[in-house]
């Protein structure tokens, strides 16, 4: 009798995991940013009901080798798939998902055109919700793997807390020192982004702003003059730097009300840390570097320098 009853249970256990695996699997979007370790790949995938244990997952990665060997992307994944096969998941590719890869500097017009050209969003839709939300300079740029047709508020927010996984508390403590705040670092970051063209330059064209600003000089940045005027040209005109735009700090002084472009870390940490130096101009050279001087005498003769350089090179 004992016997007829252990074999019942088996029966009935047998029965009861096929039927389990054959019910329908629900799947859940698990998104592993670029450059995510380990242990936050883990807790995403345990966030998302997919693991159990992250430790669990990461001992398994450990003994089987593959600890380096995850992937950024998107990836759909039923909650009852076993460690085993969630390894292999993450670490042999992705589930319909577009790569995009989204530079510094771009403005939110040219991320939606992107992410429309990769079939991700539509850009009109997506470019009105971050409009609507002010999220220009949040929408951090970096290598992403979005689904074909995702929603621009997931898309949005997927940009937005990567920018705020890489704004650190050290990062927020600066601000609190330099007396700034975060919006107007990053307002900051976003005019150096597109003025600099050498990363070495960055945090001495973060100093001439930051002088500027301390004594209420008007920026004079052309990048905030061709974001007034919504087109890029190669040159201003004057009548260009008439724009009546609170984004023109020709006419307006201080930063304008938010950032021009969405910067990288290397702008931010510019904006955070400029050179210890005087200056108070800067103009460029024609091949991306740029003259800086304190006082206006030496700028005017950096100025017809560079246009007599410039001359003999036609």
């Amino acid at each position: 009798m004992k016997r007829i009853s252990i074999i019942f249970l088996l029966c009935a256990l047998g029965a009861g995991i096929s039927w389990w695996s054959f019910l329908p699997k629900p799947m859940v979007e698990v998104i592993i940013p670029q450059g995510a370790s380990v242990r936050e790949a883990s807790h995403l995938l345990h966030s998302a009901g997919v693991l159990a244990s992250p430790s669990l997952f990461r001992a398994l990665l450990m003994v089987s080798g593959k600890t380096k060997d995850i992937k950024a992307g998107t990836y759909l994944i039923s909650p009852r798939t076993l460690p085993f096969t969630v390894i292999g998941i993450v670490t042999k590719g992705r589930v319909n998902a577009r790569k995009v890869t989204i530079p510094e500097g771009f403005n939110a017009k040219q991320i939606a055109e992107r992410l429309e050209a990769a079939g991700v969003v539509q850009a009109e839709e997506f470019l009105g919700f971050v409009n609507e939300r002010r999220l220009e300079g949040y929408l951090y740029p970096e290598t992403y793997f979005f689904r074909v047709n995702s929603s621009s508020a997931g898309v949005a927010d997927v940009m937005v807390r990567e920018y705020q996984r890489r704004f650190t508390p050290e990062m927020k403590q600066r601000c609190v020192e330099l007396r700034m705040n975060e919006m107007k670092i990053l307002t900051l970051a976003s005019i150096i982004e597109k003025e600099a063209a050498r990363a070495e330059e960055r945090p001495l064209i973060s100093a001439v702003f930051h002088n500027r600003l301390k004594k209420n000089w008007y920026l004079e940045s052309c990048a905030t003059v061709l974001y007034a005027l919504g087109k890029h040209k190669d040159k201003l005109l004057f009548k260009d730097l008439q724009v009546k735009s609170p984004y023109n700090t020709y006419r307006h002084r201080g930063l304008p009300p938010g950032p021009i472009c969405n910067p990288g870390i290397d702008s931010i940490k510019a904006a955070l840390f400029p050179a210890d130096t005087d200056d108070m101009f800067f103009i460029t050279q024609g091949d991306g570097a740029h003259l800086f001087s304190r006082y206006y005498s030496e700028h005017l003769k950096n100025k017809k320098g560079t246009k007599k350089a410039n001359k003999k090179k036609k």
